[in-house]
């Protein structure tokens, strides 16, 4: 971590400190933004297969999202779906794979990721890009997901089921209620500031952090699922995974795999070729 990086890990924390002496409503609202904020990384050159792509957006409350499109004739489609703090750059290797399938294929840059506008995001916002893209280009064949994306799938598919549709859920964000452990953990918030947190997306959303589970929605699907997860993932533990991998549910996959953690998994050879294979 460089110098300027610590110094701006010492400010958030101290704001969310200092704000939460004052108001504990005020803390968990500036910890819940700071929550939801990615950090984007610049990459202004596109992989060589996104150059051959048919760029695109759609407008999601107010926001212009950006796309990219390959074979839109076809019969059948895919889309992609990136994690927090990624973009559809990072899935460059599935696209061939799949054209040679014959599948039309869609990679989305989410809310406040890769070129699509915006500073903060959430799930049920992200699942709100699916809706959109559903109604602009009709329902999708199968999906493939890492991370928040699969959580935001999941959303999606909770209110517009498609059982036909295939799911690729790859380290999926199992528990927001973990990730949020998780994200009070590094800052060194304390009880009382994470369950002002958990209190706070009751009163933004309606709903407890416990609604926002994939072993909530997941048991309610019937579609295929392809769920695949990694030991040493640090970030979505695979602990989370063992209440619905206890369930045994018939419509769902599981390869677990070592020594992948989090990120590298869904660049890992043998993962993607049995994606493809799913697929």
């Amino acid at each position: 971590m460089t110098t300027a990086e610590k110094l701006t890990l010492f400010s958030l924390k101290f704001s969310i400190k200092i704000a939460s002496l004052i108001s504990s409503q005020w803390g968990a609202s500036i910890a819940f933004n700071i929550f939801c904020t990615p950090y984007r990384k610049p990459r202004n050159v596109p992989p060589p297969i996104f150059q051959q792509a048919t760029e695109f957006d759609v407008q999601v409350d107010g926001l212009t999202i950006y796309g990219y499109r390959w074979n839109p004739n076809a019969l059948k489609k895919i889309l992609i779906l990136h994690g927090f703090e990624s973009r559809a750059y990072n899935f460059d290797r599935y696209v061939a794979p799949l054209l040679k399938k014959g599948y039309g294929v869609v990679a989305m840059d989410g809310k406040a990721h890769g070129n699509s506008e915006g500073k903060t995001t959430t799930a049920p916002e992200y699942a709100e890009m699916i809706r959109v893209l559903e109604q602009k280009l009709g329902k999708f064949d199968g999906f493939i997901s890492h991370s928040f994306g699969g959580i935001a799938l999941c959303l999606y598919q909770e209110t517009h089921s498609n059982p036909a549709a295939k799911m690729v859920l790859i380290a999926p964000a199992t528990e927001t209620k973990s990730a949020i452990d998780l994200f009070s953990h590094f800052f060194g918030l304390n009880t009382k500031i994470k369950e002002s947190i958990y209190a706070y997306i009751k009163k933004k959303s309606g709903n407890d952090v416990s609604h926002y589970s994939i072993n909530r929605i997941a048991p309610k699907l019937a579609n295929p699922i392809l769920w695949i997860h990694d030991k040493d993932d640090n970030i979505t533990p695979l602990s989370d995974v063992k209440p619905l991998m206890d369930l045994s549910p018939g419509n769902v996959e599981f390869m677990i795999t070592k020594g992948l953690g989090h990120r590298k998994i869904y660049k890992d050879t043998a993962v993607m070729k049995r994606i493809i294979d799913f697929i």
